[in-house]
């Protein structure tokens, strides 16, 4: 089970919320992105040329990581999605394939009609789909997103803000490759959520 800012795996609202609950179910929206992603990886296997592709279609992963590695990243998260007896622990190189793969579900929706919108999210009824709400209610951070020179321009004391107290953001910001260490998920030892499902800072 991965760990978000919020817990996907139980469909408990908080009913004074000021947002009401929206139908398309955050854990069906990852599933179905990985799940997609595995097609992807499949066919990328047999080109020649997979670089342009893999940067087309993560734009931000793919300046840490190529096939094999995005390759590995993605099964990993799959994997831990449909975990049920582990919580597990993400960093920012997973994060930020996250990102990346469900950007382009968004993408993929939004600009389809609507007989295919409704074949990949019946639930929505051909609605767009609010992914920065989306991001905001599960997403712990989005810093991943900062541009190098910036990062590495802010002070110790800006670095500490709990923006970006993220493992491996450094990392993934000056586009190093993750380690394989890096790459796997890891367990937590205790449930990371208080009562109303959300993560205990």
């Amino acid at each position: 089970m991965l760990i978000f800012k919020k817990n996907i795996y139980t469909s408990r609202q908080d009913p004074h919320s000021e947002n009401p609950p929206v139908p398309l179910s955050h854990y069906d929206f990852l599933l179905n992105a990985l799940v997609s992603d595995r097609r992807v990886f499949i066919g990328l296997a047999q080109e020649e040329d997979q670089t342009e592709p893999i940067q087309k279609l993560f734009p931000h992963a793919s300046r840490f990581g190529g096939l094999n590695v995005l390759n590995a990243i993605s099964k990993n998260l799959l994997e831990g999605l449909v975990t049920t007896n582990t919580w597990l622990q993400m960093n920012a190189y997973h994060l930020c394939y996250l990102f990346d793969t469900l950007y382009g579900m968004i993408e993929e929706y939004s600009y389809g009609d609507f007989n295919q919108r409704m074949e990949m999210f019946p639930e929505m009824d051909g609605e767009i789909i609010d992914f920065d709400r989306f991001l905001d209610e599960t997403f712990i951070s989005t810093a991943f997103l900062i541009s190098p020179e910036s990062f590495n321009a802010l002070s110790l004391e800006d670095k500490e803000s709990p923006v970006y107290q993220i493992p491996c953001l450094f990392g993934v910001i000056n586009k190093l490759v993750p380690t394989p260490d890096e790459i796997r998920l890891l367990p937590s030892d205790h449930d990371p959520y208080d009562t109303k499902g959300y993560l205990i800072s």
